[in-house]
């Protein structure tokens, strides 16, 4: 169960991610084994952390179950928060596992229960559904091989606490897995986009007490989300590294610098896509909305007018039996005419755009 200080030991079963619930699970199917491993430990107090309305039957005398107020948190891995908890206050973390505890350990229902391998929810579009069971010391290469991930390998995403994104030149490298979340991405996910997604769960995640951990993570948020909006600046990538570098040094918990380690692993990783979104304006996957045109095809307009009643902005010109045309600068990228389209006539491009009337002309046909 690892090295146990003098009077107090706490046991984490609080999911990090509510959508991995692997520490609940365990707890669930190996409640009574976790108890009476915990009762053997000669402390004067000892305590089972358990999420929000989380039921714990037959607890022996002498382990005190508290029940955290959420379900789920990337506080709760957190040491010092979860002593708060013990204290029946609420989980603020003031110092790094890093740091030392005198009167307390801290042990994970894996540990507890001698669990060799390492559980793990694997995201993504290229993925089983389920649990994968890995090597807690393993590769991205063998991840891939155990979750079975079908079609091209773009990168890899590790949850907190890892935070770390990894590109395929990183295939072959060991890891620690220390996270139940993984997330798999392929050619048709953009980084910045799965960046973007991954700083907003720390902001969220964010207890506010620090300036480098919460402002430095809502500032890291901004500027990517300018960077969506086509809003770039070419000196936007270096001003977000100078800042995690601070926020590395500054924050007072792994929340602040874990969201730091994951803005320069994506730019070690991903740099060149991420500058393809600020120097060129061009989203290589299609996913930034922003980054996207619709399209008439020529060829394919009938003339139906079904796109033209679908669009709230007004952005396409056109009449019954004429080919339709778009009006890039009042096009707001909804999508709406693309799915009413069913000659499949509207198309979404890149940097490459297609040849099409600039206004409305008879259809052919």
């Amino acid at each position: 169960m690892g090295v146990r200080m003098k009077d107090i030991i706490i046991c984490n079963a609080v999911p990090i991610y509510e959508e991995a619930p692997v520490v609940l699970t365990l707890l669930k199917e190996h409640t009574e084994e976790i108890l009476n491993t915990l009762m053997k430990e000669a402390v004067n107090e000892c305590f089972l952390i358990v999420p929000k309305n989380q039921q714990v039957k037959d607890i022996p005398e002498g382990i005190r179950v508290m029940e955290a107020p959420t379900t789920s948190g990337f506080t709760y891995g957190n040491h010092s928060a979860l002593l708060k908890v013990t204290e029946n206050e609420k989980a603020i973390p003031y110092c790094t596992n890093g740091q030392l505890l005198t009167d307390s350990s801290f042990v994970t229902v894996e540990e507890v229960l001698g669990i060799d391998k390492k559980k793990v929810y694997i995201g993504g579009k290229a993925r089983i559904k389920g649990v994968c069971e890995l090597n807690k010391r393993t590769t991205p290469e063998e991840i891939l091989e155990a979750c079975k991930s079908q079609g091209t390998f773009k990168g890899m995403f590790f949850g907190h606490p890892m935070g770390r994104f990894i590109s395929a030149s990183n295939l072959k490298e060991e890891i620690l897995l220390t996270t139940d979340y993984i997330e798999i991405l392929d050619d048709s996910d953009c980084i910045l986009n799965s960046l973007l997604r991954v700083i907003e769960r720390y902001d969220k995640e964010s207890c506010g007490r620090c300036v480098f951990g919460h402002e430095g993570v809502a500032q890291l948020r901004m500027i990517l989300t300018d960077i969506t909006l086509k809003k770039g600046k070419a000196s936007d990538i270096e001003l977000m590294l100078a800042l995690s570098h601070e926020m590395q040094q500054q924050s007072l918990c792994e929340i602040g610098y874990t969201a730091a380690n994951v803005m320069i692993s994506a730019v070690e990783a991903f740099q060149s896509e991420l500058e393809e979104h600020i120097t060129k304006k061009n989203c290589m996957a299609g996913v930034c909305s922003k980054f996207v045109t619709y399209h008439i095809l020529a060829d394919m307009c009938t003339g139906c007018n079904e796109c033209v009643d679908a669009c709230e902005d007004d952005a396409i010109l056109g009449k019954r039996k004429f080919i339709h045309v778009i009006e890039q600068d009042e096009c707001t990228q909804c999508g709406a005419c693309l799915k009413a389209c069913e000659e499949e006539a509207i198309v979404k491009a890149g940097a490459v755009k297609p040849r099409c009337p600039k206004k409305p002309i008879p259809c052919k046909n």
